[in-house]
């Protein structure tokens, strides 16, 4: 007998797509998550190809018998691969492009969200832009996991037997359970529960109060809008001019205001001063490695750029101008008297300068210079008064790797800077007109380039980071428990439909259909047991474990242990593994026991 051409191998997989479109469901909707998953940028390799992989054999199971009877009027191996291979082509042409939408829309929406905690200064900031790179990337990996989950499928079919087609199983044991699944169906759902908790035991540690109580350092802090983005070079270092100054000691409530200004410039070093600093800074391997990675290149060595500095005795750095509440904001002090807080008087005297702590050094710090040391700014000289690190929130955001900060008492400032606007204004109010206070201040800058922080900004750009992680963490819990879901429903359909001989047998002898469908909804309860015993012992272990870690070190976080989201999610589980393996037999069950019984 002649075999069939490839043209009719082509049509009769296409007409059983067509005829029989709910038995490709599952592999269709399988596709379409791999695409929405990529495209929104969450790839989990692994677990799609395990499931596209089951979905593949749960079609085989159902369609063996089909591939047998063409085998027998001389349809070669081959052919039977080529059937296989253009079923899986024409699901991907309809699950490719519903994935890329749904996958598109995702991320245009979550972009704008995205967008807001990231310091560029693009005028399109936020906006969706579709490179078609990107989207050829993206239909070209999901077709891929598509071809490697089809092989072993496609190798099956192709060199099964008739007789051997008709009594095809998918290798399941001795009890009619798909071989070496049960692990991998309860794993797959266990990952996505362990996920969805972890990341509702973050969001539930999640405090914006408290981490806006240790992050601001006073009630109001103005500076320029741009003065804290990343993206932006020119920074505006005279951003807060006369007017706004005026106006704000105006205001009804204020109790104090503190300037804070800057320059940049090199520090030089006495003679006696310096040969401290070769020995006690320039010395320490971290330093020397900080060097080689950012100052040194071919032909120019760490000991060639401390010669240069020698030769100088001056180390670039920035210097800072400030009132006493932005000094009264500093923390971990040092001084001469080795006392851990600044006397303001003393320090205002016109003699001292503070010093900034350098914040490399393997032990926690290292200071260039000690309390006691002599420096000079712009041809004076002071002694440094104390060592502090300056609160993120107030600082200069641009750092070199090796910078020597100072900081003078605001009037010392000036009087060596000349006059000029502040970089940073920072204001406390009392508490009954803070409201009032930021309504104003909120109005009056409105229209300029400058900006303000406060606890309840704080608290408002935390919060929508906080909505932001908790959407991405539950993205990804879905998609995983879509695809353990999925497995879960692919492993019972296969040992259904394995089995649908031996369940027509057990019905003939007296088996009534509602005890058959008890009997599967039993074995879909051992699988809800089983995730559901691993899950809280793993997520109980995660999050005192990794969870606690990541939580304790993150400003904005307070641990606490929790499992609500599997108190809530586990009876959702259990509903759909009672429906599935209800419905499977359901559907096979609309052929009459006769005729189940006369299927080998």
């Amino acid at each position: 007998m002649s075999n069939i051409r490839k043209k009719t191998v082509k049509k009769l997989a296409i007409s059983s797509l067509v005829a029989n479109p709910g038995k490709y469901a599952v592999m269709t909707f399988s596709i379409i998550l791999t695409t929405v998953l990529f495209s929104s940028l969450f790839t989990i390799v692994g677990s799609l190809v395990t499931e596209l992989t089951a979905s593949s054999m749960g079609n085989i199971v159902s369609d063996m018998k089909e591939y047998g009877l063409l085998k027998t009027i001389g349809v070669t191996g081959k052919q039977v691969r080529s059937m296989v291979k253009t079923r899986a082509k024409r699901v991907c042409l309809v699950a490719i492009p519903i994935g890329l939408a749904i996958g598109c829309g995702i991320g245009g929406w979550l972009l704008p969200m995205i967008g807001k905690h990231i310091n560029t200064v693009g005028a399109d900031k936020g906006q969706v832009h579709m490179n078609i790179w990107i989207i050829l990337f993206t239909v070209l990996f999901s077709y891929l996991t598509v071809a490697i989950s089809s092989k072993r499928p496609c190798r099956l079919a192709s060199k099964i037997s008739p007789v051997e087609a008709s009594r095809f199983t998918g290798k399941l044991k001795k009890n009619g359970k798909p071989k070496k699944k049960t692990i991998l169906v309860v794993l797959s759902l266990t990952l996505s529960l362990v996920l969805l908790n972890s990341a509702y035991t973050i969001m539930g540690s999640f405090s914006t109060e408290t981490y806006a109580e240790d992050y601001i350092v006073s009630d109001f802090c103005i500076q320029d809008s741009l003065l804290d983005n990343a993206g932006t070079r020119e920074k505006n270092l005279c951003a807060v001019d006369d007017s706004i100054l005026n106006e704000i000691n105006k205001q009804e409530g204020v109790e104090s205001v503190g300037n804070i200004y800057l320059s940049n410039g090199g520090h030089e070093f006495s003679p006696e001063v310096w040969d401290e600093i070769e020995k006690y800074f320039f010395s320490d391997e971290i330093v020397k490695m900080q060097i080689e990675s950012f100052y040194t290149d071919e032909g120019y060595s760490v000991n060639d750029y401390i010669k240069e500095l020698h030769n100088k005795r001056t180390i670039e750095g920035n210097t800072y101008g400030m009132g006493e509440l932005a000094v009264n904001a500093l923390t971990d002090i040092q001084t001469i008297d080795g006392t851990t807080s600044i006397d303001w008087d003393k320090f205002n005297s016109g003699e001292f300068v503070l010093a900034e702590r350098w914040q490399y050094a393997s032990d926690g710090f290292l200071s260039i210079v000690a309390p006691g040391d002599k420096v000079q700014i712009e041809g004076h000289e002071y002694t440094v008064y104390a060592l502090v690190d300056i609160p993120m929130v107030v600082e200069y955001p641009v750092y070199a790797p090796i910078e020597c900060n100072l900081i003078l008492p605001e009037e010392e400032y000036l009087s060596v800077y000349g006059e000029c606007s502040p970089m940073r204004t920072l204001v406390d109010v009392d508490d009954n007109n803070i409201s009032s206070f930021e309504e104003w201040i909120s109005n009056t800058i409105k229209d300029t380039s400058l900006s303000y922080t406060s606890k309840q900004t704080v608290i408002e750009d935390n919060k929508s980071f906080g909505e932001l992680f908790a959407i991405g963490g539950a993205f990804v819990a879905v998609i995983l428990g879509l695809i353990g879901v999925m497995n879960f429903g692919n492993t019972m359909i296969a040992s259904i439909i394995a089995r649908s001989r031996e369940l027509a047998t057990l019905e003939a002898v007296g088996m009534t259909v509602k005890q058959q469908k008890n009997s599967l909804m039993k074995e879909g309860f051992r699988y809800f047991t089983y995730t559901s015993i691993i899950t809280v012992i793993l997520s109980s272990i995660l999050n005192v474990t990794a969870v606690k870690a990541f939580v304790n070190n993150l400003p904005m976080f307070s641990w606490n242990f929790s499992l609500t989201s599997l108190v809530l999610c586990l009876p959702v589980i259990l509903v759909v593994i009672l429906v599935i393996p209800v419905a499977a037999y359901k559907r096979i069950s609309r052929r009459s026991v006769v005729e189940r019984l006369r299927t080998e």
